[in-house]
C-alpha cells in the first residue's frame, strides 16, 4: 500500500476544513508561481498498484476520467511492483508539479490523494457520488488540451480551506477571464467540495429569424464531490506519508 500512516504528536482530529494550523510548515513559494502564471502546472495521475478485489477497475476508471478535468495531465498505469517513491522520482524528473493517486478500498469508498511535488503537501479526499462522463446526459466531448478552463473557486474563505484550495488551484494553469472559455467549478459547502465543469455552445439562429446567436451551457463531466479526510507530508525519498491531521482514523483501517 502507498498510504503509510505515521503516528505523530502533531496529529489531531479535524472537525472541519477550518483548522487554523492545518497547513503550517509548508513552503508555498513555488506553488504560488503556478497561481500567478509564472509556472505552468503538469500533473501525473495514477492509481494504487493493488486495487480492491471487489472493485479492481474503479480506481483506474476514476484516474482516467480525471485526465479530462485537469489540464496538462496524463494517466500512467502502475504495475503491482511499482513503488511510490519511484513514481515520485520519475514524475519530478519529468517536471510534473503534482501527483494524483486514486483508490477504491475494500468497502467501496473511493479516495483521491493530491500530492504537491513542489513542497510535499498531501491531501486525502473521500470521493463521493462520482459520475463518469458516459453517465451524464448530453455530456460534451472532452476539452481540447490546448484550451484551458477558467477556474472558479467558491466559498474557500477560512485560512485552512484556502490551503486546500491552493492544492486544487495548483492543478490548473492561470488563464485570463473570458466569457467563452470552458469553466471548472469547485464549490465548498458543508465541508464538501463539489465539482462541475461546463462549456458554452453557440447556435446560429434559423433562417428568417433574428441574426443573434444563442449561447447554451453543456456539462463536460465527470461529476463528483470531495470530502477532506487527512493532510499529510510526503517524503520524496521514501514515498512514505507523515500524517499531520486526520478526521476519522478508522477510515484507513
Amino acid at each position: 500500500m502507498d498510504l503509510m500512516i505515521t503516528s505523530s504528536a502533531e496529529m489531531k482530529k479535524i472537525t472541519s476544513l477550518d483548522d487554523d494550523k492545518l497547513w503550517a510548515g509548508f513552503d508555498w513559494e513555488e506553488t504560488d508561481k503556478i497561481l500567478s502564471g509564472e509556472i505552468k502546472p503538469k500533473t501525473l495521475i495514477t492509481s494504487y498498484p493493488y486495487p480492491a478485489i471487489r472493485y479492481p477497475q474503479r480506481g483506474p476508471l476514476i484516474a482516467q476520467e480525471l485526465v479530462s478535468v485537469f489540464p496538462n495531465s496524463c494517466y500512467m498505469r502502475r504495475g503491482i511492483r511499482s513503488k511510490l517513491h519511484d513514481v515520485i522520482a520519475k514524475a519530478k524528473k519529468r517536471h510534473f508539479t503534482s501527483l494524483i493517486l486514486t483508490h477504491t478500498n475494500s468497502r467501496g469508498h473511493d479516495e483521491l490523494i493530491i500530492i504537491s511535488l513542489l513542497n510535499g503537501a498531501s491531501t486525502v479526499f473521500r470521493v463521493i457520488d462520482f459520475i463518469p462522463r458516459a453517465d451524464i446526459p448530453n455530456c460534451a466531448n472532452p476539452l481540447s488540451r490546448r484550451i484551458y478552463p477558467e477556474l472558479h473557486m467558491k466559498s474557500f474563505d477560512s485560512q485552512a480551506s484556502v490551503g486546500t484550495a491552493r492544492m486544487i488551484q495548483a492543478l490548473f494553469p492561470k488563464v485570463p477571464s473570458s466569457g467563452g472559455r470552458p469553466v471548472a467549478w469547485f464549490q465548498k459547502q458543508n465541508n464538501h467540495i463539489f465539482f462541475r465543469s461546463h462549456r458554452f455552445c453557440y447556435e446560429e439562429a434559423l433562417s428568417g429569424e433574428s441574426s443573434s446567436v444563442g449561447r447554451q451551457v453543456q456539462e463536460c463531466g465527470p461529476r463528483f464531490a470531495l470530502k477532506l479526510k487527512a493532510v499529510e507530508r510526503v517524503s520524496f525519498d521514501t514515498g512514505k506519508f507523515k500524517l499531520l491531521c486526520v478526521e476519522v482514523l478508522d477510515d484507513y483501517a
